[in-house]
């Protein structure tokens, strides 16, 4: 048997109560059964058994109590103790009267009055009472097995009775091994087991001595005190080689338990020493169980990242990026019961790519920047040679090239929202569209014509260019044909619906007759096409006015193959 069985009483207190109890309720019916059939009577049966059924009937009930004790039945154990009581003071032929009643009474009461203590947990004193009770039954059984009876009537018991009384004291003193004077008996340490393999030995042996020296002192050849000495001796003996053979094994246990788990702290050791992480594991105070060879070669200050990261902490901690011997390094800190664990993952790589990230992205927009101020001077000189050909120009040449500038300046004006911010992706139409206008009203001189505009939205620059050249060639048309007196009012809504956007374009000009729209519709048909949108032309002949709708969505780029 290994002693990690040896050593588990709660594997035994229960098997213990169940087996005593069981043997007191089966002898007990027995005897009832032979008193009702009138078998009591006999030679046979009449010398082992009481004569009177309510000593049987207390056993009953008493057992039954301490089963109910154990299972935490505690007002069925009192219920049924006091029952005891009642049929130890109203039994025999003087009820009531203490002189009547018998040792094996005494010691009944005694139990029913244990199982109470037990109820009340007051353990200890239940657990005395059981102990002193159970001893006087052993000396009962003893006097029994031996022949020696008591003279007086009183304190004699029956054999079986005296059994069944020893019994009951050791199932009682085995419902709450972990409480009371009897916890070091159910110790798990090595005290507790001594105790429990020497009290049967102890208890057999005296037994069987004093049954020998008792009853066969008439045969013995020598003097009766040498032979209990010496029998005394071999008995010591025997138990002391029994007890040192039992400690062995307990002995060889624990040395091959602490072997197996040297043996399995090898085992992890050599696993985390040849993990690529940096591993430490941490007392409570933050000192060094153990690290392994990744660790060790950081040289960090591991007590510092305790009380950073651990030090009154219930849950993982995710530690920030470090740096030592030109490496850097992040990870967790684990919290233990006693202590935690600190783990690190090198992840200069990481940083590497990273930091290439950052510096392609430094070249990108250094770039972007570059390809910017390029476009701009571009367009500045188209603007300029533009600016050159209008001095010789007259006429619808001159339309022409002023037409032509405004579109360039349009042009101008989106790169220059596009780039005005660190968003590279988007275009705030509202902005661009209000810098165009300004530009027209200035160019045309249509300061008496009023602009409303709603656009709050962003657009990618696919979308945002034809959106405004759009808007371009309908405010330049509606400056230059709608408005004959100078004054007038323009609205421009554009903004998102379920489907899509839609602009909204509306003068409250003369109306739109066609004439002089010319190049400027055509180009507004090409980007309204090109923003896969349709051209809604919308005239009021009573009030006058134009209004133009283009439902349209917004366009994505299409990579190049």
């Amino acid at each position: 048997m290994g002693s990690a069985a040896l050593l588990r009483p709660e594997s035994l207190d229960e098997k213990i109560t169940l087996s005593m109890s069981i043997s007191v309720l089966i002898i007990s019916i027995m005897a009832l059964i032979l008193w009702l059939t009138g078998a009591l009577q006999t030679p046979q049966v009449g010398p082992f058994l009481d004569k009177d059924p309510t000593i049987f009937m207390s056993f009953i009930l008493l057992a039954t109590a301490t089963l109910s004790l154990k299972v935490s039945r505690k007002v069925t154990s009192v219920v049924l103790s006091l029952m005891v009581m009642a049929l130890q003071f109203s039994g025999g032929s003087q009820p009531l009267h203490p002189g009547a009643w018998t040792v094996t009474s005494l010691i009944i009461i005694s139990y029913s009055a244990a199982i109470i203590l037990f109820s009340i947990e007051r353990y200890s004193v239940a657990q005395i009472i059981s102990y002193t009770a159970g001893t006087a039954a052993y000396a009962l059984f003893l006097s029994d097995i031996t022949g020696i009876m008591e003279t007086e009537p009183h304190f004699r018991a029956c054999i079986t009775s005296a059994a069944m009384m020893v019994f009951l004291a050791i199932g009682l003193l085995s419902t709450h091994p972990s409480r009371g004077v009897v916890e070091p008996l159910y110790s798990g340490r090595i005290g507790g087991y001594t105790g429990r393999m020497l009290i049967p030995i102890v208890i057999g042996s005296l037994t069987i001595t004093s049954f020998i020296v008792i009853s066969g002192s008439s045969h013995i050849p020598f003097s009766v005190d040498v032979f209990l000495a010496t029998l005394n001796l071999a008995l010591l003996i025997v138990i002391i080689t029994f007890t040192a053979y039992k400690l062995n094994q307990v002995d060889y246990e624990r040395i091959k338990n602490q072997r197996k788990s040297q043996r399995m702290w090898r085992f992890f050791r050599n696993v985390v020493d040849n993990l690529e992480e940096a591993v430490a594991v941490l007392d409570s105070n933050g000192d060094i169980i153990h690290s392994n060879t990744a660790m060790k070669n950081l040289e960090l200050d591991l007590r510092r990242l305790w009380k950073e990261n651990l030090d009154g902490k219930d849950l993982p901690q995710p530690i920030g990026t470090l740096r030592s011997a030109g490496r850097y390094f992040t990870g967790w800190a684990i919290p233990l019961d006693d202590g935690g664990i600190i783990s690190l993952m090198d992840i200069s790589g990481l940083v590497e790519v990273q930091e290439d990230l950052r510096s392609s992205l430094r070249e990108k927009e250094a770039l972007l920047r570059e390809i910017q101020h390029r476009v701009r001077n571009n367009l500045q000189i188209i603007t300029g040679l533009i600016n050159i050909q209008l001095q010789d120009a007259d006429g619808p040449a001159k339309e022409a090239l002023l037409a032509v500038q405004t579109r360039v300046r349009a042009m101008t004006i989106i790169q220059e929202s596009l780039y005005s911010t660190d968003d590279y992706s988007s275009v705030h139409i509202e902005s661009c569209i209000s810098r165009m206008i300004e530009h027209l009203k200035s160019l045309l001189g249509a300061h008496g014509v009023g602009f409303h505009i709603r656009a709050d939205l962003k657009l990618n620059l696919e979308t945002a260019m034809p959106l405004c050249l759009m808007v371009n060639e309908l405010v330049t048309n509606a400056i230059k044909h709608a408005f004959p007196e100078g004054k007038g009012k323009v609205h421009i809504e554009i903004e998102e619906g379920e489907s899509g956007y839609r602009m909204r374009f509306a003068d409250d000009g003369i109306g739109f007759s066609g004439d002089g729209y010319g190049t400027g519709l055509k180009l507004v048909r090409i980007l309204v096409e090109q923003l896969e949108g349709d051209l809604k032309i919308l005239v009021n002949e009573e009030k006058g006015g134009t209004e133009i709708l283009v439902p349209f969505r917004e366009l994505h780029y299409r990579e190049r193959t």
